[in-house]
């Protein structure tokens, strides 16, 4: 009896691990790219000209746009940094295409210390392309070590 039992709670759980969980299809994307260029500053640390008002802050930790038409077609799903093992910075960014058209950009990142200062050279500008709805990722690493205190990551046209 009891081994009975035991031998259809197999069965039965064995049935339930065959059957493949229903999968959840997402929609295509669409976007509102008005309401990230409306979202403004993020009020965090900022690289801002020395006479007030004179410029566009630069959010840190963030990306900026070179390009007024790219936040029509594009938006930054997100933005992470982690230490990596020698205590330098890895810096991943997703964007998604929000346009029914391939969209090819590029971008960099430039590391900074506590002051604001450089750590090292902006990264090398690298080539991303992006498919009609589609997301993409960028990442690049610092080699500054644990002097790295923020960054910010360009975005351009593909030139």
């Amino acid at each position: 009896m009891m081994r009975a039992l035991f031998l259809s709670s197999l069965a039965v759980a064995g049935a339930a691990m065959a059957v493949p969980a229903a999968a959840a299809e997402n929609r295509v994307v669409t976007c509102d790219t008005w309401k990230a260029r409306a979202f403004g500053d993020s009020a965090g640390p900022a690289l801002v000209a020395n006479v007030a008002s004179s410029m566009t802050p630069i959010d840190l930790n963030a990306v900026q746009f070179t390009d007024r038409k790219l936040g029509r077609r594009i938006i930054i799903e997100g933005v992470q940094a982690v230490r990596n093992p020698n205590q330098g910075l890895k810096v991943f960014v997703r964007l998604v295409n929000c346009k029914s058209q391939p969209i090819t950009v590029q971008l960099r990142t430039n590391f900074l210390d506590a002051n604001q200062m450089p750590t090292e050279q902006p990264s090398a500008w690298r080539t991303v392309f992006l498919s009609p709805r589609a997301t993409a990722g960028y990442e690049e690493n610092s080699i500054a070590g644990g002097k790295v205190g923020a960054f910010y990551v360009e975005l351009r046209p593909n030139l």
